[in-house]
């Protein structure tokens, strides 16, 4: 029984260990500019040594890492989401800047865009428009939050797959810590 409780308590350390790191990789990842491959580099290393004390082989550590990644990631992008959904405000935005980015494949048009309250919108966009053409966006008054079009729906299918995510991640976590070491 002691050696349940302490394996018990390692899963849930372990577990709680590893969601501070995506909670707090989340609010790094919002926005269009956000520096995504350095977070989510980090919050992958953390989630790949999260089992360590555990029998957990290679294959274990990648699940509980891309898990993580996945956790961080989508939980961003729902956030983001849900800000544009409850409080983004629909505006026209003009064409400010158009420059040709170079992407490895060549060279493709990238766009500045500043709405008509004359904020400039992080984040260049892939489209091909002429100076001084109008979109329509969706921005966040108070964040880094925009998009293009119209007010976004409930991000009812980016909640359910982060949630999903997190059960797989707690699950994989609770087996690889409670299971008995092998001999």
């Amino acid at each position: 029984m002691p050696d349940l409780m302490r394996r018990l308590g390692g899963a849930l350390l372990r577990n709680c260990l590893l969601l501070a790191a995506q909670f707090g990789a989340v609010p790094l990842l919002r926005g269009p500019e956000a520096p995504w491959v350095p977070v989510l580099l980090a919050v992958f290393v953390v989630g790949a040594a999260v089992p360590h004390g555990t029998d957990a082989e290679f294959v274990a550590r990648t699940v509980v890492a891309l898990a993580a990644v996945g956790v961080a990631a989508l939980g961003s992008i729902t956030w983001d989401r849900q800000t544009l959904h409850d409080r983004g405000r629909e505006e026209t935005a003009v064409v400010a800047e158009r420059t040709m980015a170079e992407d490895g494949s060549g060279r493709s048009p990238s766009l500045r865009l500043r709405t008509d309250a004359g904020r400039d919108l992080p984040g260049p966009v892939s489209m091909d428009l002429p100076v001084g053409a109008r979109l329509a966006v969706t921005a966040d008054p108070d964040g880094p939050a925009w998009s293009l079009g119209k007010r976004p729906a409930e991000p009812r299918w980016e909640a359910a797959g982060t949630a999903a995510l997190l059960l797989l991640q707690t699950g994989s976590l609770a087996r690889l810590s409670l299971r008995r070491p092998r001999d």
